[in-house]
């Protein structure tokens, strides 16, 4: 459906955006430079708007292209189970622990892992009531805090750590995305009908960021900082600050709820600007193919990063690496809409899919690439008209 394309295309963007500064250090991180009143604003305007939510919204999509794989595999009379993890070790083993080996802030690996995870609970949460995977994502959302202080005083502290400890929560969010595949508005032929889940997702959205927020300061009041009689905060036996566990399940529980509040909020917006008329679908479905082929843009994002900026580490400003970043997201959207209006899937994308059914998958394509839009006959409100849900699974790299 085209706005879940739109939508990882956007995710992406902000994740990448997100990312940009730790792929290679500025200099402002690097002490070199100071920080502009200019460079303050657009930094923190950036991650109030993006930093979790991006990821969150991908997580989601993770959970919504993995009911849509499994029904297709289903429908094919194949081995699901089978099919869906070879997909994701496959994503980790092959794209996810390169990628993490030169860059500690890769989110394949983390999200492959848990995808492993979520494999023998496919068949409980696409069964039974539409409701059972939000229940399920409230249960696993509920105990994340819990499991994360467990599982930091058990492990030992590591880059590595937060692949495991974030299990529970990211599975939350997948569960989420199984719900949203599971309604009616996302079966095929539904592109067109009315519906108001996308402003509920909106409101909603809105609803849980106030409460993350309040929970970040709830943990400030509640459980401040401990701090030396010299003012200094004091250092635990890693080096790092002392957190109280009580500041730490509410932080915690702060994230959840930001990231969970901004998926709704960016999926449910997408979702409306989609489906309320023919210039801001086809504006916004500019980016569909884009959102096509997330796997190759993201590892190639890094790859640019490390090429045009590694050598300048420390010395180039903030500001000129998100405006490398966009530059690149505009060869990018470029190279997507071309490379689509010929071939299915991109580079990478082909790749995977190809290792995940073991055999080569076709490439060309038979016709044109439909243009999202309104349907016809609705006023004002209508679905997009992009390309029908496929017999097979999207094989990029959030579907």
């Amino acid at each position: 459906m085209a706005f879940l394309d739109v939508a990882r295309a956007l995710a992406m963007i902000g994740v990448v955006l997100m990312n940009a500064p730790f792929v290679v250090f500025s200099a402002e991180m690097a002490g070199e430079r100071d920080r502009s009143t200019l460079t303050s604003l657009v930094d923190t305007g950036l991650s109030l708007l993006l930093s979790g939510k991006a990821r969150a919204v991908l997580m989601v999509l993770i959970g919504v292209g993995a009911v849509l794989a499994w029904r297709s595999a289903v429908r094919r009379g194949g081995r699901p189970a089978a099919v869906m993890a070879r997909r994701y070790a496959v994503l980790g083993l092959l794209f996810g622990v390169p990628h993490l080996l030169v860059f500690d802030g890769d989110i394949l690996t983390h999200y492959a892992l848990t995808a492993l995870v979520l494999v023998p609970l496919m068949p409980l949460l696409t069964g039974g009531s539409r409701g059972r995977p939000l229940v399920a994502a409230l249960a696993l959302f509920a105990a994340a805090p819990f499991a994360e202080l467990l599982l930091h005083s058990l492990l030992p502290s590591h880059s590595w750590t937060t692949l495991v400890v974030q299990v529970p929560q990211t599975l939350g969010f997948f569960c989420v995305g199984a719900w949203l595949a599971r309604r009616p508005e996302l079966a095929p032929g539904a592109e067109g009908l009315p519906s108001r889940l996308p402003v509920v997702m909106l409101w909603t959205g809105l609803a849980l960021e106030v409460l993350g927020y309040g929970a970040m300061l709830a943990a400030d009041v509640f459980f401040p900082m401990e701090m030396g009689a010299d003012g200094v905060p004091v250092l635990g036996d890693d080096g790092m600050p002392v957190v109280r566990p009580g500041s730490s399940l509410l932080v915690s529980l702060a994230s959840t709820l930001m990231g969970g509040g901004g998926a709704l909020f960016y999926l449910g917006l997408v979702w409306w600007l989609v489906r309320r008329g023919r210039t801001s679908a086809r504006v916004l479905g500019a980016l569909a193919p884009l959102g096509r082929m997330t796997l190759t843009v993201y590892l190639a994002s890094t790859a640019v990063f490390l090429a045009a900026m590694g050598p300048l580490e420390g010395e180039i400003p903030l500001l000129a690496q998100y405006g490398v970043a966009l530059a690149f997201f505009v060869a990018a959207a470029a190279f997507a809409r071309v490379w689509s209006g010929w071939l299915r899937l991109g580079p990478l994308e082909w790749l995977w899919r190809s290792l995940t059914y073991l055999r080569p998958m076709p490439m060309r394509r038979s016709g044109p690439v439909p243009v999202p839009g309104p349907v016809p006959g609705q006023h004002g409100a209508g679905g997009p008209s992009g390309p029908p849900v496929s017999s097979e699974p999207q094989a990029d790299a959030h579907r």
